[in-house]
């Protein structure tokens, strides 16, 4: 076994400036932006992102001092200062307003900041200098939680953070917004005092303001509003957006884990470009270039993958078979029945009959040892885990697992069809035509239900540059600093699509071609053996999210 290569750390620049410039802004140096600087000095820089491989803090210093490059950097998992962004024009930007900032950031403990203009189009920075690194996730939350408990707009062009919240868990592949780097020559970046006058563009005294400021901060105060915020962030209602994100929590999953095995390289560039396509809206050889860097970087790739020596070629072919069957969150659907994967066989085919076979494999290997559980709870697990499908797609294929159905399947043909006529207005919900339901039986109590991409059709969450917001809810206040608590709690959220629920029952049960037994022992499995008239009303919504979940390909 080859001994791991411990990688020593890249050499810093000789000069004092550009080493503190990097260990501040020089922490996580993968995938920054650049950009030319304008003709037009005003006008918005084009900016690009840097990807294939790391920056070097000495290929950082040098572009810094370039007056004709543009340099800029992102967050990684910890940070020793935050930034509040806010464009010339915006209502924040004025000196009354930053009065307003600045005594919103008090009550979480930060007490110093500087400010700078941040180009010649007006804008303006207000950096936060930390003593010590912080969870980058967490300073982001509660810089936004502090805002909005505060009663100010955070938006785009208005009023913006850095760190940005985005989705918890996958730094290593879902980027933090990045923000260039102060005082540039020839950027027009310069300090500023109360008044907003220029006060000098000096490094040197850039440094020596933010030693200052970074010292005074109120460290136990921000650690507890931090704690305060991510509690506050996981508890906040997310009705609308749970199923979405329960897709994509699995897909990040599955790609951060990587290769465990031979045999896994079309399954995980199908998660990425999938993900690429839904979550970063990627496409073209944007998409092509996110699905090879993300791929290549998982863990297991050199051991595992077989198609080192044409990646790129998987890469493409996958990419655009993504394009073709799936959308990006919130646009409208553009998939067909007859997309085809890279191997020219229909997607929904392939996914069908890759997990038939898993489960086939599953229930056999699991009866030679003697260990497929008679319970149906414990045997769908146990089938779930061994095949490494999840348990709503178990209940497509009751035939080749469950007990009731593998009994009869050889004796009695499969029933007719039954349609489901009914509308929105039925509140009682008949899902399927009066026909006999079967016995209640064990039922299972996982309670994930994540919903298939074909129905991702709702309004998306506030985008950033790297990936989806889905906490733009804002907490109700009342007059800035009347309530002292940080932060506020937040108001619950209605659900706006319960009055289509009826509709979207129906549709799901027309979409998988369920008889009225398949769905009368779904709900018995799923719902502690009650029959369809005995669920409550959050278990019928339940339900609709769960037959949803179900994939009918």
């Amino acid at each position: 076994m080859t001994a791991a290569i411990h990688r020593q750390p890249d050499p810093l620049p000789g000069d004092p400036l550009g080493q503190k410039l990097c260990e501040i802004f020089g922490r996580y140096l993968w995938c920054p932006i650049e950009a030319s600087l304008p003709d037009d000095v005003t006008a918005k820089p084009e900016w690009q992102t840097i990807t294939g491989y790391p920056l070097r803090p000495r290929v950082l210093w040098a572009s810094w001092k370039d007056a004709q490059t543009l340099i800029g950097v992102r967050f990684g998992q910890e940070t020793r200062y935050g930034l509040i962004d806010i464009d010339a024009g915006s209502q924040y930007c004025n000196p009354d307003a930053i009065a307003s900032l600045r005594a919103a950031l008090e009550t979480i403990g930060i007490t110093r900041t500087i400010l700078l203009r941040s180009s010649w189009s007006g804008g303006l920075h207000l950096y936060i200098p930390l003593p010590e690194p912080v969870s980058t996730f967490n300073l982001a939350v509660a810089l936004t939680e502090c805002f909005k408990a505060q009663g100010l707009t955070l938006g785009a062009g208005q009023l913006e953070t850095f760190p940005n919240v985005k989705a918890y868990g996958v730094a290593t592949f879902i980027e933090y917004n990045g923000h260039r780097l102060p005082l540039q020559p020839g950027s027009g970046s310069c300090l500023l005092d109360e008044a907003f006058n220029p006060i000098g563009d000096s490094l040197d005294r850039f440094f020596w303001i933010w030693d200052g400021a970074a010292a005074h901060q109120d460290l136990e105060a921000l650690d507890q509003a931090m704690a305060a915020g991510r509690n506050n962030h996981r508890k906040r209602p997310k009705r609308q957006y749970q199923v979405t994100q329960a897709w994509r929590d699995d897909l990040e999953i599955e790609i951060a884990e990587g290769w465990t095995g031979y045999g896994q390289t079309n399954g995980i560039l199908k998660a990425i470009a999938c993900y690429g396509v839904v979550f970063e809206q990627l496409q073209g050889e944007a998409l092509e270039e996110y699905v090879l860097r993300i791929a290549t970087t998982r863990p297991g790739y050199e051991t595992y993958c077989r198609h080192i020596g044409n990646i790129q070629h998987r890469v493409k072919a996958w990419a655009r078979a993504a394009e073709s069957y799936y959308w990006p969150l919130g646009s409208e659907p553009k998939r067909r029945e007859d997309t085809v994967g890279p191997d020219g066989i229909p997607f929904n085919q392939q996914i069908s009959e890759a997990a038939q076979e898993r489960i086939k494999s599953a229930v056999e290997h699991l009866e030679q040892l003697g260990q497929l559980p008679q319970a149906i709870t414990a045997r769908a697990k146990a089938i779930a885990q061994q095949g490494g499908v999840a348990l709503r797609t178990l209940y497509k294929y009751l035939t080749l697992w469950h007990p009731q159905h593998q009994a009869v399947t050889e004796q009695e043909p499969e029933p007719e069809r039954v349609e489901i006529p009914y509308t929105v207005e039925d509140t009682a919900i008949p899902m399927a035509a009066e026909a006999p339901e079967p016995d209640p039986v064990e039922s299972s109590d996982n309670q994930e239900f994540p919903t298939s991409p074909q129905y991702m059709k709702g309004a998306p969450a506030p985008q950033g540059e790297a990936g989806s917001d889905f906490d733009s809810l804002s907490p109700g206040r009342g007059v800035r600093g009347d309530e002292p608590g940080f932060p506020q709690a937040p108001d619950p959220n209605h659900l706006g699509f319960l009055d289509d629920f009826a509709e979207g029952c129906r549709r799901q049960v027309q979409r998988l071609g369920w008889t009225a037994a398949q769905l009368g022992q779904f709900i018995a499995d799923q719902f502690d053996g009650k029959r369809r008239w005995q669920l409550s009303d959050d278990e019928l919504i339940a339900l609709l999210y769960r037959l949803q979940a179900v994939d009918g390909g």
